[in-house]
């Protein structure tokens, strides 16, 4: 399996915008350049310490609580110990020379920052020419404690991914219907109400339940999705196709910040034949990014993608 946390160069002079919807600070706009500045140079820093084959820069930003997924994993790692399990196997073996952050962006809500970006890396050979590259949707959620910035959420995924032939979830069997508590239950009450219009060909839930700024990712986008009316245009487009029977949110996870919030789970949608039996069933991981806007939770970023998704030849 290839790894799929992938670094990148230092890149001199890289554009990313910054947008903050945080309540009133001190510093106001004088802090975003410095937001901007420390989350890209801990990334960056991670980056190219893993492209030459070291990976301990990942956990070493990291928080004690982060929740790590990528298309190698059939469920997601949970907690810097079991993080730092994850990527000792990839130890001195990470070696690849072209990277490109496409579009970077920082979203700033209080103590909660998102980063997100298309990412592309590549291969080459000693005359230059490209040997193997791979695109990428990725999402990391940095969490400000103590006054440090440390990633608390990571979501890789290939951009337009194909779904697996095959894959085996683990799954946690709970005899009773999920009764989700605090802000955790909020949220997925929210999540399931929009779902359950989305089976049944209705994206307009989601899109009420969105920001105006909110950034999104799925296994369709060729590029990262910015804004309301954007994502309000690629809903119009599917309109009426996406439909199912089954839905079932897998051991949904939660990190919360002062006012903002990030969500991760796995999801399978299911549609049944007339006898009941099953007809399709796909395994998607999903991350969303709430935020309190005028009092009300919206969603500021989304991600989806296929679990073990492949990359699309």
């Amino acid at each position: 399996m290839r790894c799929c946390k992938l670094c990148v160069l230092a890149i001199l002079g890289l554009w990313i915008s910054v947008l903050s919807k945080a309540r009133p600070q001190e510093k106001g706009k004088e802090e975003i350049p410095l937001i901007q500045s420390t989350i890209m140079s801990l990334e960056q820093g991670a980056m190219e310490r893993w492209r030459q084959g070291d990976p301990w820069g990942w956990a070493e930003i990291s928080d004690r609580d982060i929740i790590y997924t990528d298309p190698g994993l059939a469920k997601p790692i949970i907690g810097i110990e079991a993080y730092r399990g994850y990527l000792k196997q990839f130890e001195g073996k990470i070696h690849y020379q072209v990277s490109e952050f496409i579009d970077p962006l920082v979203q700033r809500y209080d103590d909660l920052a998102v980063l997100t970006y298309n990412y592309r890396d590549a291969q080459v050979d000693e005359k230059g020419a490209v040997q193997e590259q791979w695109r990428w949707n990725t999402t990391e959620v940095y969490r400000l404690r103590q006054d440090e910035w440390r990633i608390i959420h990571t979501h890789w995924s290939f951009v337009e991914q194909r779904l697996p032939d095959q894959v085996e979830v683990p799954v946690l069997v709970k005899p009773d219907k999920a009764d989700y508590k605090g802000t955790l239950g909020e949220l997925m009450a929210l999540e399931s109400s929009a779902m359950k219009r989305w089976r049944r060909g209705d994206p307009w839930g989601f899109a009420s339940l969105s920001g105006s700024e909110i950034t999104y990712f799925d296994t369709c986008t060729p590029r990262r999705i910015n804004g309301l009316e954007a994502l309000r245009a690629e809903y119009a487009k599917r309109a009426g196709r996406d439909r199912y029977d089954v839905m079932e949110f897998i051991d949904p996870q939660i990190r919360v910040g002062a006012d903002a919030a990030v969500v991760f789970y796995r999801f399978f949608s299911t549609r049944l034949i007339a006898d009941g039996s099953i007809a399709a069933r796909i395994p998607r991981n999903c991350t969303e990014v709430f935020a309190k806007i005028d009092r009300k939770w919206k969603i500021v970023h989304t991600h989806w993608s296929f679990i073990n998704g492949g990359v699309n030849e």
